[in-house]
């Protein structure tokens, strides 16, 4: 596995991008906590070096200079390692006690560096010192502390900002590389699987994983489409072989009749009723490629911007009154239950829908015997109209329901009976692109085929 690939991935750049503003971040956070500390540290220094300062401008003013110079003389441990300091000097600024040997030039409470003796002047020298300079009668009084507490703060909160921030970055890319490389692992039996595909291995599928994150749901969307494929390719090629098998006779006959028409013409006889035998032949094969195109366009899509509302059960009364005389013709009876002052208004093409209905009819005529009861019925449920049309036929088993809606597919499978094996892929495709659900059930003796429709919104 290439180690560019992996950290190109997607999974590594999303958290490399979140390591950096984790970073500006903890830059933003590590700023604001230095100024924190810098502010509280140095108000406290501030007042310490106050107060010592008002404590010997106190004792000078009540006990006097010498007080003072001996407090100051006699008070090494006030210079202790250097940070605190003092120093007492006259006006002129000449040096009189103290580990200060030289006043500083500005006044008041100051930040900044201060001259001190050799043996109380600290290793490193870059520290300074917070110091209060300011006049006591005829003497200038120096009072100071080295900062060596807010440079031990600020290096504290840097060394841990950056220890915590090394490791937390580290610990976000390892994790970015881990997630990144187990989905490149993932796109890659994916292009795998896709290449065997185009190769011809129509059965090959995406393996997923108990992680089912996003590159999990899309091979499982993937294997679905793979399925429709595999299911269009097979139909494809049932279908090639269901019109070779159904144009063979057709073409068979009228290739014969043609051959008889010819000889009778040859021999000066009239050859009409050949003919018109070869015309009948020819005209059930245009009604087959006629139907596998209307399915096609069906399955298409192209009939649904012609969707209207329409009375679905007036659609019904109509069709059960032209195809009654049919039934009996064929020693059949045709019955229709459409209860009367409701509603069955649906939204749909009328004419593919009339086609539906008609093909159900006419298989339930078609396949039916001397005797066949055929009931039509149309209700209103919660949210959907329901159509049913039974029958008292031979049915369907149940091992062959799901085989017959698909194009071409017969229960005859010697195909010696007529028909095109078109009906029920038609009903179920005009079925599909109403958003309704077909399904078939037993009749107790015979077949019910039930379709649910969605009701309009008011």
């Amino acid at each position: 596995m290439d180690r560019g690939d992996t950290l190109s991935g997607a999974a590594f750049s999303a958290v490399l991008r979140s390591a950096v503003v984790f970073v500006v971040l903890l830059s933003a956070f590590g700023l604001a906590t230095l100024r924190y500390f810098d502010r509280n540290l140095m108000g406290e220094l501030s007042e310490d070096v106050r107060e010592r300062w008002d404590i010997m401008a106190a004792d000078y003013r009540n006990e006097g200079f010498a007080h003072v110079e001996r407090l100051i003389a006699n008070s090494q441990h006030l210079s202790t390692s250097g940070k605190r300091v003092i120093g007492l000097f006259n006006a002129d600024g000449t040096w009189i006690a103290g580990t200060v040997l030289t006043p500083p030039r500005d006044m008041g409470l100051k930040r900044g560096t201060l001259d001190i003796s050799s043996t109380d002047r600290p290793t490193d020298t870059s520290v300074g010192y917070l110091y209060m300079c300011a006049a006591i009668g005829n003497h200038l009084l120096v009072v100071g502390h080295r900062l060596d507490a807010v440079v031990r703060a600020r290096y504290a909160v840097l060394r841990t900002l950056a220890i915590t921030g090394f490791l937390v970055v580290l610990s976000m890319l390892a994790f970015g590389y881990v997630l990144s490389r187990r989905s490149l692992g993932k796109l890659q039996h994916i292009e795998r699987v896709l290449e065997s595909v185009s190769d011809g291995d129509i059965d090959a599928r995406i393996a997923g994983s108990p992680d089912n994150d996003q590159v999990d749901r899309i091979g499982s969307r993937m294997n679905a489409h793979l399925d429709t494929l595999s299911r269009l390719m097979a139909t494809t090629r049932g279908t090639a072989a269901a019109i070779a098998h159904d144009l063979k006779s057709p073409l068979a006959r009228a290739y014969m009749g043609l051959g008889r028409a010819l000889d009778r013409i040859e021999a000066g006889q009239d050859a009409r009723a050949e003919l018109a035998d070869v015309e009948v032949e020819m005209e059930q094969m245009r009604r087959m490629f006629d139907t596998y195109l209307n399915l096609a366009r069906i399955e298409a899509g192209a009939n649904e911007a012609q969707f209207s509302k329409f009375d679905l059960g007036a659609l019904l009364k109509e069709l059960a009154d032209s195809y009654q005389p049919v039934a009996e013709d064929a020693g059949q009876y045709l019955d229709c239950e459409c209860p009367g002052g409701q509603e069955f208004t649906i939204t749909g093409n009328e004419a593919m829908l009339q086609q539906l209905i008609v093909n159900l009819l006419e298989n339930a005529i078609t396949h039916g015997s001397e005797g066949n009861r055929i009931r039509l019925r149309l209700e209103r449920r919660t949210g959907t109209v329901q159509l049913s049309v039974s029958d008292s036929g031979p049915g369907i088993p149940a091992a062959e329901r799901a085989a017959v809606f698909e194009p071409f597919y017969r229960l005859d499978s010697s195909r010696s009976k007529s028909g095109s094996g078109l009906g029920l892929a038609l009903v179920r495709a005009i079925a599909e692109q109403h958003g309704a659900k077909i399904t078939l059930a037993d009749n107790a003796t015979g077949l019910r085929v039930e379709v649910v429709f969605p009701v309009v919104s008011a």
